[in-house]
């Protein structure tokens, strides 16, 4: 019983500091609310339009801001109170959430305002994510920031799990309307726990221009190789997982033969792979463990990724999904530990802006050429040279250990 609570305390030592416990808490609605809304756009989108065309566009303007915007947005980040930028955000989303509702609801929505709505919602996802991993690294502080990271993405994967279901079902029951109504909701507990929290202040730093602050940034990446391998390899990690998370109905229907019901049971897998790899960096989150993560987590996504290239049967793609969903989540995880433990904490909004843009903003790239490479040879294929690829950048990078930077102060 000691060592179980041993285990627990240190697994969950970032709970231990009130403000980011509250902001924990009022993450899991919101979580859960992100993934049924996600659910509900889509399914908004096929009703009104009937084209998966359209269905790229959304994807486009959900996650484009985030590529194009993230040099901007970190600094902006590295210049604000940040609890009241994160106000702001959460009443921007509840506002467009709240206009997504009275359209749907009273059946005036239209395409290109659906379109509007999520190109403005995804320029405020462009602030919020960066934003929000800084904020946890000012609430817990640089001793327990590991563990928090580890947390909010177990928390994260568990919304995945139970999110999606729920979405189905009220789009089944109500429609999407309902869905986005839940959604506005989910924001509330955030709103009242930011507005009543008082984290630390913010060091007072000798500012100069906004285009200065913005290339030192990059600066500091460049002169720091360690900081360019993880983001090089957090983007490749990402954009050659694409066919597999965006491109699933085709894996299931055409790869492998199967219904819809089979594709929830792939992505359940996945998602259970990402909570192991959760639990696993939460008790084994020292830099020295975690330098060997990023790298070899590249090189075992690309195997499994060319295991399903090669896969025609439902039972082996479905064992290949938990260490895919464990391989991409730990690449991911120990990458962003990494990156936020060296970066300086008046350069951290740049740097998770940064890794925002890699992990989120090659999306919509990778799809368009998924897409090609697909319709030109196949779905198999596409799986197997992105997983080449991302095996060989994982051996390449794996060989070549760059210089890490000074810990962040």
């Amino acid at each position: 019983m000691q060592s179980q609570n041993a285990w627990w305390e240190r697994a969950s030592r970032a709970l231990r500091h009130p403000n980011y416990q509250r902001y924990f808490m009022a993450q899991v609605p919101l979580l859960v609310g992100t993934w049924i809304h996600s659910i509900a756009l889509g399914w908004l989108m096929w009703r009104l339009s009937g084209s998966p065309w359209m269905l790229g566009v959304l994807a486009v303007c959900d996650l484009g801001p985030t590529f194009l915007l993230s040099p901007f947005v970190g600094t902006v980040i590295d210049r604000t109170d940040l609890r009241k930028l994160l106000i702001a955000i959460q009443a921007g989303f509840v506002l467009l959430v709240g206009i997504l509702i009275v359209a749907t609801l009273t059946d005036t929505i239209t395409i290109p305002l659906l379109i509007g709505i999520t190109l403005g919602i995804g320029i405020l996802a462009a602030f919020d994510n960066p934003a929000r991993q800084v904020f946890v690294a000012e609430l817990v502080g640089p001793d327990d920031l590991r563990n928090a990271i580890a947390l909010n993405t177990m928390l994260f994967n568990l919304a995945r799990l139970i999110g999606p279901a729920i979405g189905g079902a009220v789009v089944a029951t109500a429609g999407e309307g309902w869905c986005f109504v839940l959604k506005a909701i989910a924001y509330l507990p955030m709103l009242f726990v930011l507005i009543r929290m008082r984290p630390p202040q913010r060091i007072a730093l000798e500012r100069q221009s906004f285009f200065k602050e913005m290339l030192e940034g990059f600066a500091f990446v460049r002169h720091h190789p360690e900081m360019g391998r993880l983001l090089i390899l957090v983007a490749t990690c990402s954009f050659c997982s694409v066919p597999y998370f965006y491109f699933l109905p085709a894996l299931v229907r055409d790869m492998l033969g199967q219904d819809a019901d089979a594709a929830g049971l792939l992505m359940s897998l996945t998602g259970l792979g990402a909570i192991l790899a959760a639990i696993m960096l939460t008790v084994r989150d020292r830099l020295d463990q975690l330098r060997v993560f990023p790298a070899w987590s590249a090189l075992a996504l690309g195997l499994v990724l060319i295991g399903m290239g090669f896969s025609g049967t439902y039972w082996i793609t479905a064992l290949l999904a938990l260490p895919l969903g464990f391989s991409i989540l730990s690449q991911n995880l120990s990458s962003n530990t990494m990156l936020q433990h060296f970066a300086p904490s008046g350069l951290r909004g740049r740097i998770m802006a940064m890794y925002s843009m890699m992990l989120l903003g090659t999306v919509p790239l990778g799809s368009l050429l998924a897409g090609a490479l697909g319709a030109s040879f196949g779905m198999p294929v596409t799986f197997i040279a992105g997983g080449a690829l991302c095996s060989a950048v994982g051996i390449a990078l794996a060989l070549t250990h760059g210089k890490a930077p000074p810990v962040s102060a």
